[in-house]
């Protein structure tokens, strides 16, 4: 984010607020192409605004200057009319890939409505500024003759270069004012756009600004004729919005790029899938006292059938099983006789209980 320091802000039409803006001399230059825009915010008694969306007009040639202009609409752009000089403003940016290319666009069309002539305005500042050969036409729709903004520098422009082209296109009223040779009536039709490039579309690169509805009409019209989807620009924007939004119909990187997205979430599915079909399924037990929190597969249950089905080893020691009730307890001597031990991996055998005889007293003798 770059501070500028506010020069002037005036209306160059009743309609049309033009904000000049000067760099701080510790500020970087804004480094920003022909057509692109930039949110700025405005400082007043020490707070910072909300930021908005505009076109720069200004060129990038320009190293101390940066312009802004827009039409006189909302709460936000009549406080920027509000701004005097040495206030402060902050430019975020830039931003938008609708952009002019001196070295690529050798022949352009420039087709601007209203308020959209803006990033037009920038373009045309640079080519001037460059004296390139460049042939470029500028086909600017007007509401009146009255409401025409920087009208009477693209005038001057033309007359200092010829090869940039200026047609005006009033829709309403008189048009006296303007160059009867530079001018038409009406609106922006088939048989102008011919005129204008000798009916060889392939040969041109077209540059749409201006409201959705009017860049709609432009559009279908240039396809009707041929135009190429590939050298058709266009800049959807609405002002003072937070942003613009730039439809480059001539970027195939756009496709390639939507293209790669969906090619990497395939395969991810297709991964994710793969690997739990490979995995055993998985049941849970309800829990119990002795195992409260069991958990078992599939594999595990054919482990422990294969370990059950196992006979038991003669030489697995076996636990001796405890007396039972029904069985008497040898009684046991002073004089002990000594016993036979048994193989250490034999298998105990019990004896059988011994019988006895018992006197009224209960002994047994």
């Amino acid at each position: 984010m770059s501070t500028y320091i506010v020069q002037e802000s005036t209306n160059i039409t009743p309609s049309t607020l033009l904000l000049t803006l000067q760099r701080d001399e510790a500020e970087r230059p804004l480094a920003f192409q022909p057509g692109q825009y930039a949110a700025i915010s405005y400082k007043r008694k020490g707070r910072l605004s909300h930021a908005r969306c505009f076109s720069i007009v200004s060129s990038p040639t320009d190293q101390h200057l940066l312009q802004f202009s827009m039409r006189l609409r909302g709460r936000f752009t009549t406080s920027l009319s509000k701004l005097e000089q040495g206030d402060l403003v902050e430019v975020n940016g830039p931003f938008g890939g609708f952009i002019f290319d001196a070295s690529r666009d050798k022949k352009a069309i420039f087709i601007a409505g209203g308020i959209g002539i803006t990033p037009f305005m920038s373009m045309i500042r640079y080519l001037s500024a460059l004296q390139d050969d460049n042939d470029v036409t500028l086909l600017y729709s007007c509401a009146t003759q009255d409401d025409v903004p920087f009208g009477d520098e693209l005038l001057a422009i033309h007359e200092a270069h010829p090869n940039l082209k200026i047609m005006f296109v009033v829709g309403n009223g008189p048009t006296d004012r303007l160059p009867a040779k530079q001018v038409a009536t009406g609106r922006i039709t088939p048989e102008l756009l011919d005129s204008v490039t000798s009916k060889s579309y392939a040969d041109c690169r077209f540059f749409i600004c201006g409201p959705p509805v009017f860049m709609k009409a432009m559009y279908s019209i240039l396809a009707k004729q041929g135009a190429p989807k590939g050298n058709v620009l266009t800049e959807a924007f609405t002002q003072s919005s937070p942003k613009q939004t730039s439809v480059l119909r001539s970027w195939p990187a756009n496709v390639y790029v939507l293209g790669a997205v969906g090619i990497g979430l395939g395969t991810f599915v297709v991964m994710v899938s793969d690997l739990l079909k490979s995995l055993p399924p998985t049941t849970i037990q309800a829990p119990t006292k002795t195992a409260p929190y069991l958990i078992t597969n599939a594999r595990q249950e054919q482990l422990d059938q294969l370990v059950n089905s196992i006979p038991p080893s003669p030489n697995v020691i076996t636990a001796p099983t405890a007396p039972t009730t029904s069985q008497a307890v040898t009684p046991t001597t002073s004089n002990p006789q000594p016993q036979t031990l048994a193989p250490i991996y034999s298998a105990p055998t019990t004896a059988p209980a011994p019988t006895c005889q018992t006197t009224p007293s209960g002994r047994c003798i």
